[in-house]
């Protein structure tokens, strides 16, 4: 703790300038540091490609694709973006707070940078030339079996399309390790419904062993590339936006999926 305002100068110097309208607290990110770090360098070693292209300032919204109910994509983007010495950000996780009924949880997120998904919310980080992250694969995509891994799910449209209206650059990432990691052997769906969960995920740990045992995972290397900004134009009529959304969400699914591929065969031909 006392060593992240040295270590991490730049960084909380583009953390005062930004807006924490919804609870940020760059000290509750200074306590989680040390567990983000073990686990971007030494468990999953996570490699990041393409990052320079984010523009130092002014609003940007990270597509991305994720995997399972704790969001550690999410997490490790926080980290990678904040630990760039040449081009550190904050990053907002725009995600569905409304969901977490639990407080302590809430106020924690809250306080690491995620925020509630609206278009209100949306529109008014953008406006502040904010830059944000959402990982807009339907709920469902959270209980991905084995053999669903590395298959990017539906993306949904209308979660991008406050930042299409704001005419916002878009950068897809495709983030490869995050399915493997978690060994999910199936998702419980009935229990899911009745706890009112998006999915519950069943694995060798999870929810047999304690926690945070039962949260373990693979150490399963993770590539995170950001890939070029996406071009569109919005057009002015209401309905020439929705369809460009829809088509912004398509392209944008297709490229990460196309980005896991290359990925994929690049790892065979080297095993």
């Amino acid at each position: 703790m006392p060593a992240f305002p040295n270590k991490y100068r730049s960084y909380i110097k583009k953390v005062q300038q930004s807006d924490d309208h919804f609870g940020f607290d760059v000290r509750a990110l200074a306590r989680l540091e040390p567990i983000l770090k073990f686990l971007h360098d030494d468990w999953w070693r996570v490699k990041s490609e393409g990052f320079e292209r984010l523009p130092e300032d002014g609003p940007a919204l990270i597509i991305g694709n994720a995997s399972g109910i704790i969001p550690w994509v999410a997490l490790m983007l926080i980290y990678e973006l904040m630990s760039d010495r040449k081009k550190c950000r904050r990053v907002n996780i725009v995600t569905n707070m409304d969901a977490i009924e639990n407080e302590s949880i809430h106020r924690a997120l809250a306080e690491l940078g995620f925020v509630s998904w609206s278009s209100d919310n949306i529109k008014r980080l953008l406006s502040k030339g904010e830059l944000l992250a959402i990982f807009p694969e339907y709920p469902e995509a959270a209980g991905k079996s084995w053999s669903m891994k590395n298959r990017v799910s539906e993306f949904d449209w209308t979660k991008i399309l406050p930042a299409i209206e704001a005419n916002a650059k878009l950068f897809p990432l495709a983030t490869l390790g995050c399915d493997e990691a978690p060994v999910t052997l199936f998702n419980a769906e009935s229990l899911s419904k009745a706890l009112k969960l998006s999915a519950f995920p069943v694995s060798p740990f999870f929810p047999w062993l304690p926690f945070p045992l039962n949260l373990a995972s693979l150490p399963i290397s993770w590539t995170m590339h950001l890939l070029p900004v996406i071009e569109y134009q919005p057009g002015k009529k209401r309905q020439d936006i929705e369809e460009c959304a829809e088509r912004q969400a398509l392209y944008a699914e297709g490229e990460i999926q196309a980005e896991l591929n290359r990925q994929l065969r690049l790892r065979h031909r080297l095993l």
